[in-house]
């Protein structure tokens, strides 16, 4: 409990220093659900708790003169329920469409923890993410919506996930 506490205490000191930044939003915090698309899977719940972050590593890596932007990120993720657990670290291209319209398409490894059949199993597995967000609210710190459909080598851990996030 005590490092619960810590770590509580450390994000109440960290996230108002972000807010402060008037550097770009480089830090991306989702929460919401996730729908396994494994019959499975299901029977355990048909909605999981989903969260995750995304830093932005690179701002404008591509640019076109008809104000298509694109993004470089690495993104950690955890979405899970009973027995399932995964949680996937991913490089991600995050293409910009309009100001508040984008694209996010990454790939990496997922930690993944799954049921058997037997009992549980915890492998590493290719993970990968497409899906699409929406900036519902502009400023210092943006919210928006995410929709992604969340692929892994174990189809145990695959589905969709449906967030709401803020950017600092």
């Amino acid at each position: 409990m005590n490092k619960l506490a810590l770590a509580a205490l450390a994000a109440v000191t960290v996230v108002p220093a972000f807010a402060q930044s008037t550097d770009s939003n480089n830090i991306s915090l989702r929460v919401g659900g996730f729908f396994p698309t494994d019959s499975q899977a299901k029977k355990t719940s048909k909605t999981w708790l989903a969260v995750g972050g995304t830093y932005t590593l690179k701002y404008g890596a591509v640019t076109k003169d008809s104000g298509y932007s694109a993004d470089y990120a690495i993104s950690l993720d955890y979405y899970g329920r009973g027995d399932y657990r995964a949680l996937p670290v991913l490089i991600n291209y995050v293409g910009h469409l309009s100001p508040k319209l984008y694209y996010i398409g990454g790939v990496g490894v997922s930690f993944s923890r799954y049921s058997n059949g037997s009992g549980t199993k915890s492998e590493t597995k290719l993970a990968y993410a497409i899906g699409a967000g929406f900036t519902v609210i502009e400023g210092p710190q943006p919210i928006f919506v995410e929709a992604r459909y969340w692929g892994n080598d174990e189809s145990q851990l695959s589905g969709f996930g449906v967030y709401a996030g803020i950017r600092f």
